[in-house]
């Protein structure tokens, strides 16, 4: 249908249902965002927004980040495809600088709720391989989320020339992993670990997150 108006719906559940479509969001029942709790905090999410779906894991995902960024102190710490701010809210605060980066419009408007409470955290919205390029950053580490096609080689060129010491590579497609890992180890890097996490258990689908050194010159 080219039909840009919503459908008429009328519903009697607690649930949210929103039309996106070409004007933006529009709701039809509930409310236009979500609260969803992970590791005790709540973070807002809007339609059309990425979220893990199974909170357990992903707080599973989070400590697992946690541990891999260990003591920063005053470095700088790299969240790229950020998101609402999953792994930022949790890593906020443990160095002198977050920096975010989203494409998504409204992934981004959630990062900044999620967010707000902190200082020295910078987002930039827009694609990975033209915001990394742009940015002279240093960071001591980074986590990168992104989508199935993996990264972007201009972005991974790019965060290589950065350095950072260690790299958290989340992954959901053991292909791309694959084939961003031998640019990686080509680049300086060294693969030191990988954790599978069972997100949908019963299924094929399992996510990864591996964890990239930069070898000694």
């Amino acid at each position: 249908s080219q039909d840009p108006q919503p459908p008429e719906m009328e519903m009697d559940m607690p649930i949210s249902v929103v039309h996106l479509g070409p004007d933006g969001p529009y709701v039809l029942a509930g409310n236009e965002s979500l609260v969803m709790e992970v590791l005790g905090r709540d973070f807002r999410l809007s339609a059309g927004a990425f979220f893990q779906v199974n909170l357990g894991q992903a707080e599973n995902l989070v400590r697992h980040c946690l541990e891999a960024a260990g003591e920063v102190g005053s470095g700088t710490l790299l969240d790229v495809y950020c998101g609402v701010g999953l792994f930022s809210a949790f890593l906020a605060g443990r160095g002198r600088r977050l920096v975010g980066i989203e494409s998504s419009p409204a992934a981004c408007e959630d990062f900044a709720a999620n967010l707000d409470a902190f200082d020295d955290v910078e987002l930039y919205q827009g694609a990975a391989e033209e915001i990394l390029g742009q940015l002279d950053l240093h960071p001591d580490f980074v986590v990168v989320d992104p989508p199935r096609a993996g990264l972007a080689r201009d972005a991974l060129d790019a965060l290589a020339r950065m350095q950072p010491q260690r790299i958290l590579y989340v992954s959901c497609d053991p292909s791309t992993l694959g084939r961003d890992a031998a640019r990686l180890l080509k680049q300086g890097y060294r693969l030191a670990a990988v954790t599978p996490f069972d997100m949908f258990p019963q299924t094929y689908h399992i996510e990864s997150a591996s964890l990239f050194e930069l070898s000694a010159a």
